[in-house]
């Protein structure tokens, strides 16, 4: 038989790797350069300015930055100890890269630095940025766009303003990461990998990810091999070492996940078991319909601002999945939404999947590869990519307007700005009485602050946040928090919003249980900022109980359980930004089962409410459950006059509320009369005057 002729088959044509690997590009031109440049200057400047801003007010309303100062400031000294955790600083989080932040902290000790080092590390993270789009679309237009969409980035600017942490540090670090193994550089992105896995523990998620990816066919293996590697490495350093040896009951961080198990060993079961549920949990939680609009949202605000480019780099995208997983799986709402510093992991590889997803597009409209030529000249290939990108920056523009957080600060009127970053006039007015009190502070000795003060003391070595005194127990812990020794001061802000939800049924008791043992008495006080100072010579009188009943003005009963008889306004005229004192007498009635608040209201000579505020009776130290029955009891309270309003005569007005589940909730008096009135008792006129210039 005659034998066939043998047909030969043509070659395949090589498909391009999604992580090419190759020499370095060239240098960038000078003009791209020093563009490039002047971008990164320009976020620095901005963000830097706005961490002044909300330091020198006292804007910062938790304690991560006064953690973090702290455990950068003890690395200097030679201690693992975090006073404010309760425990060892390691033992909370691994977060070695505070020893390599430690000599450049140690040149200016001051929470600011921590926050300037913060913002010039994520500025740094449009070079990478630049130098992957630059190697995946061959230009340098369109690569510079691609940096400016990473500095503009909604999540970015979030998690940058919100306090400091170590790992918001490892987004430059892993986008320069995936950058140099795009590149072919393996010591540089051996070295950026290790960077990141020193930021925090769970950094390892994205690293290893990374490497899994790299090992596929057609991926740089080595790197691959390599990553993978230094992830379970730094695992088995984390889990297996350090926090098995520093931790402590205080760190209970497995109970975010308690809807999924009581141990690791469970939640891993249940995951298994129930696939569809851990998907559904990226995008609803079950009986949360809120929560679930956050999650669904987060895509939205993640995705929009880069034009769903990543939607087209699915290999990329998937380098998050656990990162996401680990936090869509927690039951708190703080882990599902862009505004705190849960999106720094996530943040680096939506950018990287936006540019190859970009290059991706590019190649399939043009059907050819990317070229330096193609991308010189006018024609089709360029149109693509330019025009895509000048869509994505005017998208991520659009969602800067709607939802980003320089558009917050009231800098221009934007009506979807629900939340400011920048001070309000009331802020301004409390910034000196804050100073003043943070003045009268010993310089040594342990202090007790609320959030807003606490970055001011974290250099110290025994320092300590306020609302654990609230809670009576640890963060994330069901271990009892013990009241504090050796403390010469403490700076409570019993008006701060965050801090009440913390506010517990034993609140005052433990409170009370801390001024005693410290023998720590009130000296100053100014609105709801109220300082202790240890056996001070001189005192403030705050609430008293009078052996003679008040003259009643107007009794009103609350709950069956309240009683308001009287006020007095000692002063008819106050200064812009002074304070008006004014005394209020209650009666408890009957025993009380709540934390009675009341509402201070301002209304003008047309009696429009224009500034109000919410405070607790007592001053959360003596609450009305505490009073003794039928003896009348005189609050005395001096309130801060905002300097934003307008010389004038104006009205005060009193409502009174019980605090519930976190929240106020006005009480319904027994007066018929004050339902007309909107539940308002006139405590007199007084007149506002401008202030005397100094």
């Amino acid at each position: 038989m005659p034998k066939r002729k043998a047909h030969r088959r043509a070659p395949e044509q090589p498909t391009p790797p999604a992580a090419p690997v190759g020499p370095a590009p060239v240098a960038p031109s000078r003009r791209a350069g020093a563009t490039l440049a002047a971008l990164m200057a320009a976020y620095t400047a901005v963000y830097g300015f706005l961490a002044v801003i909300k330091y020198r007010y006292y804007l910062y309303i938790d304690f991560d930055l006064a953690i973090f100062v702290q455990a950068t400031d003890q690395a200097l000294r030679g201690s693992l100890f975090s006073s404010i955790r309760g425990m060892n600083w390691l033992g909370d989080h691994v977060s070695l890269i505070l020893f390599v932040l430690a000599p450049l902290y140690a040149l200016v000790r001051h929470p600011l630095t921590l926050l300037v080092l913060q913002c010039v590390t994520l500025a740094l993270g449009a070079w990478p940025v630049f130098a992957l789009a630059r190697r995946e679309l061959k230009h340098e237009g369109v690569a510079l766009t691609c940096a400016a969409l990473y500095l503009l980035y909604p999540a970015l600017g979030y998690s940058n303003l919100f306090e400091f942490h170590p790992e918001v540090l490892a987004t430059t670090t892993l986008l320069a990461t995936i950058s140099c193994m795009a590149a072919g550089r393996f010591a540089l992105t051996l070295l950026f990998a290790t960077l990141s896995l020193l930021c925090k523990e769970d950094v390892a998620l994205a690293v290893g990810m990374l490497g899994l990816t790299a090992l596929l066919p057609g991926r740089p293996r080595r790197f691959g091999a390599a990553l993978v590697g230094l992830a379970l490495a730094s695992l088995m350093l984390s889990f297996g070492v350090i926090l098995p040896a520093l931790s402590s009951a205080a760190a209970e961080y497995g109970k975010m996940y308690r809807d999924w198990g009581g141990s690791l060993g469970e939640v891993a079961v249940n995951l298994l078991t129930h696939p569809l549920r851990a998907i559904s949990a990226f995008f609803d939680t079950p009986g949360e319909v809120v929560d679930g609009m956050i999650k669904r949202r987060y895509w939205l605000q993640m995705l929009g601002p880069l034009l769903f480019l990543p939607l087209l780099s699915p290999l990329t995208l998937v380098v998050a999945l656990p990162v996401l997983a680990e936090h869509f799986l927690s039951f708190r709402p703080q882990q599902h939404g862009i505004l705190f510093q849960y999106t720094a992991l996530v943040t680096p590889v939506m950018v990287a999947a936006a540019v190859r997803g970009l290059a991706n597009l590019v190649r399939a409209v043009a059907g050819a590869p990317i070229t330096a030529e193609a991308m010189a000249r006018p024609g089709r290939v360029r149109s693509v990519a330019v025009r895509t990108a000048g869509a994505a920056l005017a998208a991520s523009l659009v969602c800067n307007l709607l939802y980003g957080p320089l558009l917050r600060q009231g800098w221009i009127p934007v009506p979807t700005a629900t939340e400011s970053f920048w001070p309000t006039e009331f802020d301004r007015t409390k910034r000196g009485y804050r100073d003043h009190m943070v003045s009268r502070v010993p310089s040594t000795g342990g202090v007790v602050a609320a959030f807003e003060f606490l970055a001011r003391f974290a250099s110290r070595r025994d320092v300590h946040s306020i609302h654990h005194l609230y809670t009576g127990y640890y963060t994330f812990s069901s271990q009892p928090y013990p009241t504090p020794t050796g403390v010469v001061a403490m700076l409570a802000d019993v008006g701060d919003e965050r801090l009440a939800n913390y506010v517990k049924p034993g609140t005052a008791l433990r409170l009370r249980e801390l001024a005693d043992r410290n023998r720590l008495r009130p000296v100053d006080a100014a609105g709801d900022l109220v300082l202790f100072l240890r056996e001070p010579a001189d005192t403030v009188e705050l609430v008293h109980t009078d052996a003679a009943a008040a003259p009643v003005a107007r009794r009103v009963v609350y709950d069956r359980q309240l009683a308001f008889t009287g006020f007095t306004m000692p002063e008819s005229t106050v200064a812009l930004g002074a304070l008006l004192p004014l005394e209020t007498f209650w009666r408890r009635v009957a025993p009380a089962d709540r934390q009675f608040v009341m509402q201070l209201v301002v209304r003008d000579a047309e009696g429009k409410a224009v500034f109000s505020l919410v405070r607790h009776l007592g001053y959360l130290l003596y609450p009305a459950a505490a009073w003794p029955p039928d003896t009348t009891v005189r609050e005395s309270y001096r309130m801060i006059i905002p300097s934003g309003l307008r010389p004038g005569a104006y009205t005060l007005g009193l409502r009174v509320g019980g605090w519930r589940d976190g929240r106020p909730v006005l009480s319904q008096p027994d007066d018929p009369g004050l339902a007309e009135k909107n539940l308002l008792v006139d405590l007199g006129r007084f007149t506002i005057v401008e202030a005397t210039r100094r």
